[in-house]
């Protein structure tokens, strides 16, 4: 006698994996859902049913038709539009079991409401009973008697429904269902058609889903690849709220906001995108009017009703007010009824937020939505939480970085001069430009100061290296040069003492190179200059003849030996004179091989005759930045002085 044989793997209260067999004649292969009803055909008739099937069985072969889809999406397609057709039904219905065999994915669906269709999850076990599982085939006459046995089908007035799983090595793959507007449309011999089209089926859609799931996986890798890529090529926060929203949207979702958590404060909107730039705006609105998602700490993606739910609100609003004559033809288009229901509809799918973690610290969220009546793949969500993790740490990155620069500038505009002072008699110009990403404390520095009434001091300096300790050494240079000056001592002595507290910075401590001077106009318009010149780069003295010379001699630099022996040079600057000085990153530009040097900087200043202070200066930067076609690698601060030329 020939029989049938299924078994399901389950699972105790306890986890322990077991095997449930179950034999039953080939032609009680159904399991009926309803109370039991008489054979609606006579005995010759049963006894003839495992022919009439075998017959079946031999003409499948045409129920895909030729040639087969060599998609999975479209073999789907093709398997419910036959199956609705074989059995007469109103609707049919596919659904892929995801890896867990817990969830039931719509794939494929003919008849049915837009938004019970694609990707709508439902359980495997719907109900307590063995009948409510979809492991197992079942008839169901009359739905509105059994409310809730298949929830895929609630509300859409579809009363008896006959299912059946696909099933590849014993292995729940999928369910294949069709339905009808007609209570008792089926009995056993129609689920047992449609189970012997299932088995048929079930290794084709089983080896599709596999090449599918590997394609999506190859493109997930490189996806992921390009979007860390992406991601690591900015520390800029902006650019990587931007960046997280352009890689999710669309191809991940239909819509995006981003939002951002700083010292324990509420959840701040820091970003939206939309696939129709139109709706940008309106969904910007309508997140700001609703309260945040909570920032749980919890892995993947959860569900948030509000954006679709507020939209719908909204739309219903107008609608009545419409309705009710409170709007008229003449009101805005952007705001009339027509408005309200597409933004409702760009907001109505399925929505989800997924936690931006870095470093055990919630620190924002991603949220992705999806049109109405569209939902999210199990595969897309895997891959938004794979992309919300690398995202958090890029964001959190861009934070760090942008609270260290933020100190760094200020610590920078700290160790600067706020403004230059007024100087009879004499013209001022400075030029800084501190080099690097995110301009590093320390370098070079400058000050111009006044000493007493009548005299003023100026100063120039390289410290080596850069960051907090060569900070610490310019801070102690500046603010030591301005004190040390105003107790009257001699440019030498001011050097002097200076290099005595750098060096009692132990190893804290770094060598300088440093100009310093005092000027004092006189009344027949001359400046005099007297100036100690410690291991920098010499100052350039042009003349209105267009002679350049150097204004002082090398001496020791600072910061290297206790006992320094230096010598206070002093000369007079005329009306027209200009006195230049500048710091290595001038002098040392490089092109390759050939750099500017001493003799560079002098032929740029000797055609600066009749020129300004801060004309000298910018034209001196000019040749600088025109030297090589690269950014300067070291910081650059140029001073010029100029006596007008009477």
């Amino acid at each position: 006698m020939p029989v049938y044989g299924a078994h399901l793997r389950v699972r105790d209260s306890q986890g322990v994996p077991s095997t449930v067999c179950l034999l039953v004649r080939e032609h009680e292969r159904a399991v009926l859902q309803s109370p039991f009803r008489s054979q609606h055909s006579d005995s010759p008739a049963a006894d003839n049913h495992s022919t009439d099937l075998h017959g079946f069985a031999r003409s499948f072969d045409a129920f895909i038709g030729s040639p087969a889809p060599d998609d999975l999406d479209g073999l789907l397609q093709r398997t419910v539009e036959r199956a609705r057709d074989m059995l007469d039904g109103d609707a049919a219905y596919l659904l892929l079991a995801t890896d867990d065999e817990t969830e039931l994915e719509v794939r494929a669906s003919c008849g049915l409401p837009s938004g019970r269709q694609r990707f709508a999850r439902v359980p495997v076990e719907a109900g307590t009973g063995r009948y409510g599982s979809a492991r197992l085939p079942a008839v169901h006459d009359d739905l509105t008697a059994q409310p809730g046995n298949v929830p895929l089908l609630t509300g859409t007035g579809l009363r008896s429904v006959v299912t059946v799983p696909l099933k590849v090595e014993g292995r729940l793959t999928g369910s294949l269902g069709v339905a009808a507007q007609a209570a008792d449309q089926y009995r056993n011999e129609d689920a047992l058609r449609l189970q012997f089209a299932a088995d048929r089926i079930a290794l084709a859609v089983e080896s599709a889903r596999l090449t599918e799931l590997e394609r999506l996986r190859r493109g997930s890798l490189s996806f992921l690849v390009e979007a860390s890529d992406l991601l690591a090529g900015t520390l800029e926060r902006d650019q990587t709220l931007a960046l997280m929203a352009q890689m999710t949207v669309p191809t991940l979702a239909s819509w995006c906001a981003v939002y951002t958590i700083t010292d324990q404060s509420a959840p701040e909107l820091a970003f939206v995108l939309h696939e129709d730039e139109e709706q940008i705006d309106g969904l910007r609105t309508l997140l700001n009017r609703i309260p945040p998602p909570e920032p749980l700490n919890l892995p993947g993606a959860r569900s948030w009703r509000a954006p679709a739910l507020a939209a719908q609100e909204g739309a219903m609003r107008v609608s009545l007010r419409s309705l009710a004559g409170q709007s008229t033809s003449r009101s805005d288009p952007g705001t009339g009824p027509a408005a309200a229901l597409a933004a409702a509809a760009a907001v109505g799918g399925e929505t989800v937020v997924l936690p931006l973690v870095a470093r055990n610290r919630v620190i924002g969220m991603l949220t992705l939505g999806k049109a109405a009546d569209e939902r999210f793949r199990r595969e897309i969500l895997e891959l938004a939480e794979d992309l919300s993790r690398r995202a958090a740490l890029a964001l959190d990155n861009a934070r760090l970085y942008s609270e260290r620069t933020a100190i760094s500038r200020a610590l920078q505009r700290s160790l600067l001069p706020p403004e230059m002072p007024r100087i009879p008699g004499l013209e001022v110009e400075v030029i800084y430009r501190a080099a690097g990403e995110g301009n590093e404390v320390g370098g070079d520095f400058y000050d111009v100061f006044p000493i007493r009434p009548g005299s003023y001091g100026f100063a120039i300096g390289d410290v080596c290296g850069t960051g907090p300790e060569a900070a610490a050494v310019t801070g102690l240079a500046r603010h030591s040069l301005r004190l040390l000056a105003r107790e009257g001592l001699s440019a030498p002595e001011v050097l002097k003492r200076l290099n005595a507290a750098i060096l009692d910075e132990g190893s804290r401590s770094r060598f300088l190179t440093l100009l310093y001077g005092e000027l004092t106009p006189h009344q027949d318009g001359s400046v005099e200059v007297r100036s100690v010149c410690a291991g920098h780069p010499l100052p350039l003295r042009l003349r209105p003849d267009g002679t350049v010379t150097a204004a002082a001699e090398p001496q020791p630099l600072l910061g290297v030996m206790e006992d320094l022996e230096l010598d206070e040079e002093t000369f007079i600057l005329d009306p027209g004179d200009v006195l230049l000085c500048v710091t290595d990153g001038v002098t040392e530009r490089r092109e390759g091989t050939r750099m500017l040097g001493d003799d560079g900087l002098a032929e740029v200043l000797a055609g600066c005759t009749g020129l300004t202070a801060g004309a000298v200066a910018a034209r001196v930067l000019r040749a600088v930045e025109r030297f090589a076609p690269e950014p300067a690698s070291d910081d650059m601060a140029i001073l010029a002085l100029r006596v007008p030329a009477r």
